[in-house]
């Protein structure tokens, strides 16, 4: 009898403390992927509140699956809830009063996403630019013995509504859209009727384009839409979620630049690694080394322009693994960019060219664990078939190594580019340091790099500013607080 109550307790511990019989709330708003019946899927449907600049209204739609046995939500901040159905209100948040199978909420939220380099986002009078985190719901839910269920977000746009609705980013108002189809696939660039676009379309899509048959590496999308932002918002480009579908681009953006921001974001889209801090640079550096690489081999850029841009002293001896004690985020973009090239350089050395960096990211962007240096070493070693363990550690801590630039110019082949259209004038900034900025989020997660995490949004260079170095300031000391 004693042995039965004692099995019985046992059991009684485990279930109660089973991740099924416990909530879990949802991360930064992200796109975990959907499983049927497992998943809980969230649409968000979007209206321009003409009376209200500033604001958009949004109904979020929630399908449970059956053995979700309870969810709560919390609006967005400075969110207003207009009605619930399904829901009631619980303090800060919004609980499911029964079994229905569907549950909405209405809010009308802000909208003007501010990252260290200035303003991304808008609404005005004319027209809308928004961001799916700006009006994300943050969830928790409790489920039966079943599968463990996913939350799965999407952007719709309401009836009446002139725009374009992608993964993490929505347009609404006057546009047109321009589209090339790539071996089956679709780009489309959304180009407002208030934006000065800088280079031709056409430039834009050859570039991209270019950029798409040519990578490898990571997720290689069916459709991948280009928001160009109006030359009012800030300069550089900006990735919502990292892995995603959808990027941001200034109008005033050229195409023929060492920091091509069209490629630059394109390759944001393919990067499917979670890091750990130590290798968060390796997000730009890479971006930023294939931005100058693909724009060189496009024929968008000289030879001695690709050099230039691989070869930079700027920031040559940060340690990359130690952002706390960077002098400014553009170490990850400058010697970042440095470091993958003087890799990707040995790697073809010692391969006879048959293996490049991109074989690395390929491998990498398929593991599950949070990237950390020693990882990264490993994989470079193995893809190398030599130990170039310490070669990798002393490039990415100490100062930068030298690169055979020959290495890596004369197999690439060169294409012919599409001319910008430069002579009208525009608020695209000079290329400055830039960084990488992951807007505010609930930090109930232990962990700000599991896997369950969203991946970081990425904000390509801007003016650095005193409120620019206050952002990056609050944004490490919150990572501080969150390793302890």
């Amino acid at each position: 009898m004693r042995t039965q109550i004692v099995a019985g307790l046992v059991c009684a511990l485990l279930v109660c403390t089973s991740p099924v019989a416990l909530g879990i709330e949802s991360g930064p708003p992200g796109q975990f992927g959907g499983d049927g019946d497992s998943s809980i899927d969230t649409r968000y449907t979007l209206e321009r509140e003409p009376n209200r600049t500033g604001q958009v209204r949004v109904t979020a739609a929630i399908d449970l699956p059956r053995h979700v046995s309870g969810l709560s939500v919390r609006a967005p901040a400075e969110a207003t809830v207009l009605r619930a159905s399904g829901l009631r209100s619980d303090g800060d948040r919004w609980r499911t009063t029964g079994d229905t199978e569907t549950v909405r909420l209405t809010y009308t939220v802000p909208i003007g996403l501010e990252t260290t380099f200035g303003q991304r986002t808008a609404d005005t009078d004319d027209w809308t630019l928004l961001a799916r985190q700006e009006v994300s719901l943050r969830a928790r839910w409790r489920w039966h013995v079943g599968p463990r269920p996913t939350w799965n977000e999407s952007l719709a746009l309401a009836p009446g509504q002139d725009g374009v609705a992608g993964t993490t980013a929505a347009y609404i108002g006057p546009h047109e859209t321009a589209t090339r189809a790539v071996d089956g696939d679709r780009i489309t660039m959304v180009v407002p009727a208030s934006a000065d676009l800088r280079p031709n379309r056409t430039a834009v899509l050859d570039s991209i384009s270019h950029a798409k048959q040519t990578s490898t590496a990571g997720t290689d999308h069916d459709h991948i839409r280009v928001f160009v932002a109006p030359n009012r918002l800030a300069s550089g480009g900006y990735t919502p979620l990292n892995g995603e579908s959808d990027v941001i681009v200034n109008a005033g953006e050229p195409v023929q630049s060492p920091v091509n921001v069209w490629v630059h974001e394109y390759r944001h889209t393919r990067q499917t690694v979670e890091t750990t801090p130590e290798m968060d640079w390796l997000g730009e550096g890479s971006a930023d080394y294939y931005t100058a690489a693909l724009t060189y081999s496009a024929g968008g850029i000289s030879e001695q322009q690709f050099r230039n841009r691989i070869t930079t002293e700027r920031h040559e001896t940060a340690d990359l693994t130690r952002p706390d004690d960077w002098d400014s985020p553009g170490a990850q973009y400058h010697k970042g960019t440095r470091v993958v090239a003087a890799i990707d350089a040995r790697l073809r050395q010692a391969t006879n060219g048959n293996r490049t960096f991109e074989t690395v990211l390929a491998r990498l962007f398929r593991q599950e664990e949070p990237l950390t240096l020693a990882l990264f070493a490993e994989t470079v070693s193995a893809v190398a078939g030599a130990d170039l363990n310490g070669f990798v550690r002393a490039a990415v801590t100490g100062t930068a190594p030298s690169v055979p630039v020959d290495t890596l110019t004369e197999p690439v082949p060169r294409g012919s580019g599409s001319a910008d259209t430069t002579a009208r004038e525009t608020n695209a900034a000079p290329l400055i340091d830039g960084a990488t900025t992951t807007p505010g989020a609930e930090t109930d997660a232990k962990k700000p790099h599991s896997s369950n995490a969203a991946r970081p949004v990425t904000d390509r260079h801007g003016e650095w500013t005193v409120l620019g170095t206050l952002g990056m300031v609050a944004v490490l000391s919150v990572r501080r607080q969150q390793r302890r």
